[in-house]
């Protein structure tokens, strides 16, 4: 763990430094701050809108800032041909990306954690009040980019960083309408072998939106802590074994 700290690190290093990062969290920030010009509208429609809009972008944001990070990461180390020292040393490959994952994890979480300050001080701003359920959101929506930045990490271990970007995108947004758009498809599908094609990629797809706590927090609804937990655990196992194919095909790369 002290040798994928390492690599966390200098990964958290580099990533604070790329442009991306800075552009696109100052973007998202600014977009929250701004949802408090929304004074046109009545005080509760006023604040569903200002929570929604928030929450789409912390959602939003840290998905592009995983898949930009995670995307770019290990190709740039093989192009410059810093892995070599890297790999040189005691480090292993698996290591070596695990660590990678988790330097772009902690980069995004700073992201996605700035975002979600502001997003409290205008709760608090309207209602006085901090709403303790921002906290469950945000917490999820990092599990969420965890996901995100796995997916990302694994594919940039055999792909360039622009086929990584496209592939992660388009993982993430089939991942976030999924259950509607595919599930629809195989209810429809007559096909046996049709229906079969559909449910694999049905259950391949990471189910993102289950992540999704807008709702939630917009409406002030309660949700269960059986569904929390078995969320929690879905995405940890799901991050898990995207790395682990990571891995495998990393370790059967020429480097």
């Amino acid at each position: 763990m002290i040798r994928v700290w390492l690599i966390a690190k200098t990964t958290l290093l580099e990533n604070s430094r790329k442009q991306v990062f800075h552009v696109l969290c100052l973007l998202m920030v600014a977009v929250i701050a701004s949802s408090s010009l929304l004074s046109i509208l009545t005080e509760g429609v006023k604040l569903k809108i200002l929570k929604d809009l928030c929450m789409t972008c912390m959602m939003f944001g840290g998905a592009v800032l995983a898949i930009a990070l995670g995307a770019t990461g290990i190709p740039n180390d093989v192009e410059s041909r810093t892995v070599h020292p890297v790999l040189a040393r005691p480090i292993t490959r698996v290591q070596y990306v695990v660590g990678k994952f988790f330097g772009t994890f902690i980069t995004v979480g700073i992201g996605v954690g700035a975002m979600a300050l502001a997003f409290g001080v205008l709760i608090y701003a309207y209602e006085h009040s901090f709403d303790t359920f921002l906290l469950t959101a945000t917490g999820f929506t990092l599990l969420e980019v965890a996901v995100v930045a796995a997916v990302a990490t694994a594919i940039s271990t055999a792909a360039s960083p622009a086929i990584t970007a496209v592939v992660t995108f388009l993982i993430y947004i089939a991942g976030t309408t999924k259950i509607g758009y595919l599930g629809g498809m195989i209810e429809r599908s007559s096909s046996g072998s049709v229906g079969g094609v559909y449910r694999l990629i049905y259950h391949v797809l990471p189910n993102l939106e289950c992540f999704n706590l807008k709702t939630a927090l917009v409406h002030h609804d309660v949700v269960p802590t059986t569904y929390l937990i078995q969320v929690a655990v879905y995405g940890a196992v799901y991050t898990a074994f995207v790395l682990l194919a990571g891995c495998a095909c990393f370790a059967r790369r020429e480097v």
